[in-house]
């Protein structure tokens, strides 16, 4: 498992039911392209064809059978083809959160290849999709031999292997690779995310149908799919929390104070101790846009 060294201790009172899970914590956080390549190298020293699995650590999947069986097949196809599997959700609703995946034809078993990857639409767009019934939103799960996936970053990736490339191949064949000079390539690597480096520029992707109930917690809106009362209302965190003739609302208080709502829908509402977020629900995918004009402000300690 990967993670970010400021997260070192989370991260493993999170794992200490799993025995024999091996944390790699990144020198510092580079997006997914490198600590992919860096994991599929450590991988790669043990067994180069061993099935490695990109699962972010943000989504929430309340069926764990349904889960390992869109990963088996996914690692079928991953094995046949010798490919790059990526785990897509049938859409439910047209949602401008998500990138789209368009599928081609059939190349393995249930998989199909990957003919466009759609950035976030806008609404109209979204619908269209929707309705089209060969595209599935990217969560961002890919499963591929460690060794097929060094082999695409070096050969789609000169932005992260022109940096990253030396250390990764001496990790493979074995070789000690001091946390300095790990860290002083690292500094060098572009940042890029591996569905821009490498999914996006491969001829050697496929994607399977992941036919489980997903969500991105990722952003405040996805709430609202598990925390919903009868008037649709989410409300989490250490509430009082009052809703007169209010629907469909996300609310997450974590003070003591009261939050109450009158008269409105269809609203964010995130109230902490030193900062309090209000924003319509169709703009939660925008919130970003507030950390960076806060960050701006030289308020960067609530960003």
């Amino acid at each position: 498992m990967v993670s970010a060294r400021e997260l070192a201790a989370p991260t493993r009172r999170a794992l200490r039911t799993h025995r024999g899970v091996k944390l790699l914590l990144e020198p510092q956080p580079m997006n997914t392209a490198a600590a992919i390549a860096w994991a599929a190298a450590r991988i790669a020293a043990v067994d180069e064809n061993a099935l490695l699995g990109v699962f972010p650590a943000d989504h929430h999947i309340p069926s764990a059978s349904a889960f390992v069986r869109s990963v088996q097949s996914a690692a079928r196809a991953a094995l046949r083809a010798d490919a790059l599997v990526l785990i897509g959700i049938e859409p439910r609703r047209p949602d401008t959160g998500y990138g789209y995946l368009r599928l081609g034809e059939r190349a393995a078993g249930s998989a199909r290849r990957v003919r466009q990857f759609l950035e976030k639409p806008g609404a109209a767009r979204a619908r269209r999709l929707l309705r089209d019934g060969d595209c599935l939103w990217n969560a961002g799960m890919v499963v591929a031999t460690a060794a097929r996936i060094l082999a695409e970053v070096e050969t789609h990736a000169p932005e992260v292997w022109g940096a990253l490339g030396p250390q990764l191949d001496r990790i493979r064949a074995g070789r000690r690779v001091s946390a300095r000079d790990l860290a002083s390539a690292y500094r060098r690597v572009r940042r890029l995310s591996f569905d821009y480096a490498v999914l996006e520029r491969s001829q050697r992707v496929l994607a399977v149908r992941g036919r489980f109930r997903w969500s991105d917690l990722g952003s405040w809106d996805a709430l609202s799919e598990y925390l919903e009362d009868r008037q649709g209302n989410a409300v989490g965190g250490t509430p009082p929390v009052a809703l007169v003739d209010s629907r469909a609302n996300v609310i997450w208080n974590t003070t003591k104070a009261q939050v109450a709502l009158l008269g409105v829908s269809n609203l964010i509402v995130v109230q902490t101790a030193d900062a309090l977020l209000i924003c319509p629900k169709d703009r939660a995918q925008e919130v970003r846009a507030v950390v960076e004009e806060i960050s701006r402000r030289g308020r960067s300690e609530l960003t």
